[in-house]
């Protein structure tokens, strides 16, 4: 049975400093600062911090805008002789307040009845404010006598913290090994859209500075990493509440959507029908850009994870950073599709809104110019970014062509650049930023592995896996810095994950429709003129039939 030896209770909050709740907020964030001060004696400043012990005053217009981009803390306040603090901070967006409780010095042994206890006390001080807030997080410090391997095996430790999940568990052991062991659990039911994060944190004797440097503090007052990774999270579960809230304006365009063919069915007055499908149109214009603003939100979170785990928080193929990137992996493909849908919807209504077309006249001469609606032809023109896989690449070729699109091919890339030969970069740092997209194919073709010396045992890095060739990855990169917005990844089969593309959205390659629809939805995005009018676009080169989607490690 593991011994706990000692127990703290960390709390970091998140509330934004502008928007509609921000005035609630900061109102709720100085509740619950003076509310530390009389439930918790938090009334003395923290030494050698140079902060004032009071809080801040409700903020006006920032006289130093460039000041509200940085991170810096605003106040700390403790209770003199013990390790109760509180630290008041802003970070870009986002009033960050951190607090740690500890049991009072001569008390009662170490158990979980105390984390109980001080979590009902603090429930009862802050709940009120948690409509307003971004999220929260609660972590109880366990100090024990030996890390156990799996939580739900000591219900000592588990009580009242709820049951790890499958998975749940993530061993930090391996690169903290020097300053002793920790351990991270995530409890809870493991809803997406939880605003309340719950976690354990083990650390074995000798690891409570490393523990705190991570969770706390290291010895100033800068965010720590676990709460600043937490505070980018909290932001990306955020913005999955307000996608589901607004869930109700998406059921006002369907609704709409059957009202107008309903009025077609009864045979509306042209009029009437016209206003309808006029505001049908302008209320999914309005959609389009709220969900455009939402999902760069997302996107920034996302990208902000994945540099948040590396050095300072080591990441881990299951446990609560790995449930987080799938969280936004997800919720990025899902604002895409419904982007998607709503490009379609506006298009539709506009076609519905224009008069007949005037009876055919005379056939036009060579001479004529084309219509005006015609998309220029660069609009159609992609940038395919591809490895070795010809089947592959001969599959996206045939299928962006059914979608009325010119995907460029290599030699008349070279062309372009007025060279007989060309370097094979400068073809490329020429050519794309042409383009009106580029498409890039993420096939498995190269093993790789970490070499032994630069990770420790059971490093999941040091197993071969599959990954595409270094040029396309290249590639990629020089894609994202030349069009981010009009960037599509297809990611065909099993292949180790590319860190620095961590909670970057991609489409998998798949035999089915939705993954030809979402291809089409993301190219519609980029600019492209996308026809999906007929029938072949639907089976224009076989992905099912790609030998990538299924290839394995040799051996």
């Amino acid at each position: 049975m593991t011994v706990l030896l000692d127990q703290q209770l960390v709390v970091h909050l998140y509330a934004p400093t502008d928007g509609p709740d921000a005035e609630a907020a900061h109102r709720g964030l100085a509740d619950i600062w003076r509310g530390c001060r009389t439930a918790f004696g938090m009334t003395d400043p923290v030494p050698g911090t140079g902060l004032p012990h009071l809080f801040p005053a409700a903020p006006g217009p920032d006289p130093d805008p460039p000041r509200a981009r940085e991170e810096f803390a605003v106040a700390a306040q403790e209770r003199a002789g013990t390790d109760c603090q509180a630290v008041l901070r802003r970070h870009h967006d986002v009033w960050n307040l951190s607090v740690a409780l500890s049991p009072q010095p001569g008390g009662h042994p170490p158990g979980p009845g105390w984390w109980a206890g001080v979590e009902d006390n603090w429930q009862a001080l802050s709940g009120r404010w948690d409509p307003h807030l971004l999220g929260r997080s609660l972590i109880r410090l366990a100090r024990v006598d030996a890390v156990p391997a799996v939580l739900a095996a000591d219900p000592g430790l588990a009580e009242r913290f709820g049951p790890a999940r499958p998975g749940a568990g993530l061993p930090l052991g391996g690169a903290l090994a020097a300053d002793g062991p920790l351990a991270l659990w995530e409890g809870g039911d493991g809803a997406d859209d939880r605003a309340e994060r719950r976690f354990l944190l083990a650390l074995a004797p000798g690891a409570d500075a490393r523990a705190s440097a991570w969770a706390w503090s290291r010895g100033d007052t800068a965010i720590p990493p676990l709460a600043r990774y937490l505070l980018h999270a909290a932001k990306l579960r955020h913005q999955l509440r307000v996608w589901q809230r607004d869930g109700r304006a998406r059921a006002v365009r369907t609704a709409l959507d059957g009202v107008a063919a309903e009025l077609r069915r009864l045979g509306a007055d042209d009029a009437v029908l016209a206003e309808l499908l006029r505001l049908r149109r302008l209320e999914a214009l309005l959609l389009h850009g709220d969900l455009r603003e939402l999902r760069r939100t997302v996107e920034i979170a996302a990208d902000n994870l994945g540099r948040s785990v590396g050095p300072e928080l080591p990441s881990a193929a299951t446990g609560p950073f790995a449930e987080d990137a799938d969280l936004a992996r997800s919720l990025l493909e899902r604002l895409d599709d419904e982007l998607a849908y709503l490009d379609v919807a506006v298009d539709r209504a506009a076609h519905l809104e224009r008069p007949p077309a005037p009876p055919a006249g005379p056939p036009a001469t060579a001479s004529a110019a084309p219509p005006a609606t015609a998309p220029p032809e660069r609009s159609r023109e992609v940038f395919v970014v591809h490895g070795r896989d010809e089947p592959a690449r001969r599959a996206v070729f045939a299928f962006l062509r059914a979608l009325g699109l010119r995907p460029l091919e290599w030699e008349e890339l070279v062309a372009r650049t007025g060279q007989s030969s060309p370097y094979l970069g400068e073809t490329v740092a020429r050519a794309m930023p042409l383009a009106q997209a580029v498409v890039v194919v993420l096939t498995p073709e190269d093993v790789v592995h970490l070499h032994p010396e630069l990770a420790p045992d059971r490093d999941p890095e040091l197993r071969p896996a599959l990954q595409p060739r270094p040029n396309v990855l290249l590639e990629l990169g020089m894609a994202l810095a030349v069009h981010p917005d009009r960037t599509v990844i297809l990611l065909a089969g099993e292949q180790r994950p590319v860190t620095d593309l961590g909670g970057r959205n991609y489409v998998r390659l798949t035999g089915g429709p939705e993954c030809r629809s979402k291809i089409a939805g993301r190219l519609r995005l980029a600019g492209c003129p996308v026809d999906t009018s007929g029938q072949d676009w639907l089976r224009a080169g076989d992905f099912a039939a790609l030998a990538a989607l299924h290839r394995e490690v040799p051996g």
